[in-house]
């Protein structure tokens, strides 16, 4: 335990020199992030059990070959050459955006009316969820999608001429996490303005650090609200024990290499393919993994889970670099002052920051490859003169 805290001691400082003292690098966040979960398991009281060898010994493979590739990548030069996003094709997202908001308003009506579990904030979720006799899909689609991708854009250029556009696209991403009751997408929310207004230098490090503590105890509220309990029954401490630790002591249950069938927890996405194309007769795995009581019952067994249940610690470290070399050149075209990949970054954040709980690239890569695709089209369109528009930069 100790020496597995010095590593990511030794890495968060390396990290952190070697990406211009830039608090958002990869290997900063990866090495940060760990380092501060393990300090709350070692000075919170809870009755988890203590970290096991399995984890430790994963988490310095995780921890070194994430940090070390992110490192190696950012020290190459890297020329931009992407511009600016075409003004017409924000004016569609934008307008896109305020057509379909009401759609949303009356599913939330619908969902309200036709709720049966009691509690306001749970027919809610349910609906949203999609576990309901009356709402059977997760709520989404792909105007859901171009309000986050307009929301980052016009925050980038945040400005007198478009600050209306800001606030409206914000409140329309933030009562959609409100009206869903998700945790996870006011972390999105808060986690894709920090990046972007932090790349456009318009907020400093003081300021993350606020806002996220202010976060934090939003997401408290949340909690107690879902589950219709006081704010002291759903207290600090219990949510972040829960939250924060409980995945690290759940790692220590996976069997490393026992996957049913190669690869099927990373490689997913080919799988549901080939099922639902009939190739193949091996149904997907669910991407909502199993609950067990250790003694917390949880079913997140952090970001290393797929890798590790798949290939063992081989699999933890090739996957590792991977993810370190993909996040260390997005970052570094970002801190070039590319706008395409700060976006890209911003994007892609969360599932970095979240790294403590579970894997989200992998698991969401169809949504990622969509939202990345979406937000590639007001660059391209000014790339290739689509419209005859010249790129506007406020």
């Amino acid at each position: 335990m100790i020496l597995v805290f010095l590593l990511c001691i030794s890495l968060f400082i390396l990290s952190f020199v070697c990406s211009k003292k830039d608090i958002i690098g990869p290997g900063v966040i990866t090495s940060g992030i760990w380092l501060f979960c393990l300090s709350l398991f070692c000075t919170l009281h809870h009755n988890l059990p203590a970290l096991s060898e399995q984890f430790l010994g994963a988490l310095s493979i995780w921890v070194t070959f994430f940090c070390l590739s992110s490192l190696l990548i950012q020290s190459l030069s890297t020329k931009n050459t992407i511009g600016e996003p075409s003004k017409l094709i924000r004016d569609l997202f934008f307008w896109i955006s305020i057509i379909t908001y009401p759609f949303f308003i009356f599913f939330v009506r619908d969902a309200l009316i036709l709720g049966h579990s009691g509690s306001w904030s749970s027919d809610l979720r349910l609906a949203a969820l999609g576990k309901t006799s009356n709402f059977k899909e997760i709520y989404g689609g792909i105007h859901v999608i171009i309000w986050q991708v307009s929301y980052m854009i016009e925050l980038f250029y945040f400005s007198k001429k478009n600050r209306k556009r800001v606030f409206i696209l914000g409140f329309i991403f933030l009562s959609f996490g409100f009206f869903t009751m998700s945790k996870s997408l006011f972390l999105e929310f808060f986690t894709r303005t920090i990046i972007v207004l932090y790349f456009s230098k318009k907020i400093k490090v003081k300021h993350i650090l606020f806002g996220a503590g202010g976060l934090y105890f939003l997401m408290v509220i949340i909690q107690s609200i879902r589950n219709s309990a006081n704010v002291d029954t759903v207290n600090s401490q219990s949510f972040t024990v829960l939250y924060l630790l409980s995945s690290m002591t759940a790692f220590g249950t996976i069997v490393p290499g026992s996957a049913l069938h190669w690869g099927e927890n990373v490689f997913r996405l080919f799988y549901s393919t080939s099922y639902k194309l009939g190739i193949s007769s091996i149904s997907p795995i669910d991407i909502l993994l199993k609950f067990i009581n250790k003694p917390i019952s949880t079913n997140t067994y952090t970001i290393m889970y797929p890798f590790f249940k798949d290939f063992g610690n081989w699999g933890v470290g090739i996957f590792a670099t991977i993810y370190g070399l993909t996040f260390g050149w997005v970052f570094k075209k970002a801190q070039n002052g590319s706008a395409f990949f700060v976006l890209i970054f911003a994007t892609l954040g969360l599932s970095i920051i979240t790294q403590y709980g579970g894997e989200l690239l992998l698991t969401n890569i169809s949504g990622y490859f969509k939202q990345i695709i979406l937000l590639s089209i007001p660059f391209w369109a000014t790339r290739i003169r689509l419209f005859n528009k010249t790129h506007l930069s406020n």
